[in-house]
């Protein structure tokens, strides 16, 4: 038999897509995986990078929508619920703040620095998940380059703190984008370690100064999760710094 382990993961990449087979099938191991009775609206494979192009290429060819494959992990993030009721109470187009009751709100602002330059790369950053990944972080999936996140999309951040990894299921709850602000807001989904809402602010004043705000509402999250929510709050405070250092390079 073809050698899968418990989570059906033989090294390729899962993937999700609707079908109805009217064929029949062999596996790369030589085993008997589908007849012309087998139909139905979805079905998963495990696919190299080679394997996916051409399964996309065969969509195509055949008339069909070659999106219409999904990866699996971006099948199961689009599943979660929002871990919060405050959706947007960080407010990152305001310039004043004022947090709702029984959460653990947190803002600290540091200037950057000054000129047009260091706005637009700073910018660019928050808008890009940037200070995210300069803080340690990888977001999944990756935006091409030169884009930025959108209001509704989701992703998965990893974490990496020593030995452990931990898979952050987020949404983008709000962006903002003018002549003095640039702000990226995004809350937790159902399996994040907390419960609560981060966004980061840059923003310029009349005199070309450059600051970045932070600001985030932080509850205790789920099942689990709850009862580590007191090394999760150290490990926040550590990634804290870490986003107020992460663009003052661009200042340098």
């Amino acid at each position: 038999m073809c050698s899968v382990d418990e989570a059906g993961n033989d090294g390729g990449v899962h993937a999700l897509a609707p079908f109805s087979i009217g064929s029949t099938g062999i596996s790369s191991c030589g085993e008997h995986i589908w007849d012309a009775n087998d139909t139905g609206t979805n079905v998963a494979f495990a696919l190299t990078p080679a394997e996916e192009l051409a399964v996309r290429s065969a969509i195509t060819a055949a008339g069909g929508v070659a999106n219409g494959l999904k990866f699996l992990a971006e099948h199961h993030l689009n599943q979660r619920d929002p871990g919060y009721s405050v959706v947007g109470g960080t407010a990152p187009g305001a310039e004043r703040w004022q947090p709702p009751d029984g959460w653990r709100a947190y803002e600290r602002t540091v200037r950057l620095g000054s000129g047009t330059d260091l706005w637009n790369t700073a910018s660019t950053a928050a808008l890009s998940w940037g200070i995210k990944t300069r803080s340690g972080f990888t977001v999944d999936p990756p935006l091409e380059e030169g884009r930025v996140a959108r209001q509704g999309e989701r992703y998965w951040l990893l974490a990496r703190i020593g030995p452990i990894h931990v898979r952050e299921p987020v949404e983008v709850v709000a962006t903002v984008t003018s002549s003095r602000r640039a702000a990226l807001a995004y809350g937790t989904l159902t399996g994040h370690p907390v419960s609560g809402e981060e966004a980061f602010i840059v923003s310029r004043d009349d005199d070309g100064n450059v600051s970045l705000t932070l600001r985030s509402l932080t509850r205790a999250g789920r099942g689990p999760w709850r009862a580590l929510f007191p090394v999760i709050l150290i490990a926040q405070r550590i990634y804290r710094r870490r986003y107020l250092r992460a663009l003052r390079r661009d200042s340098q």
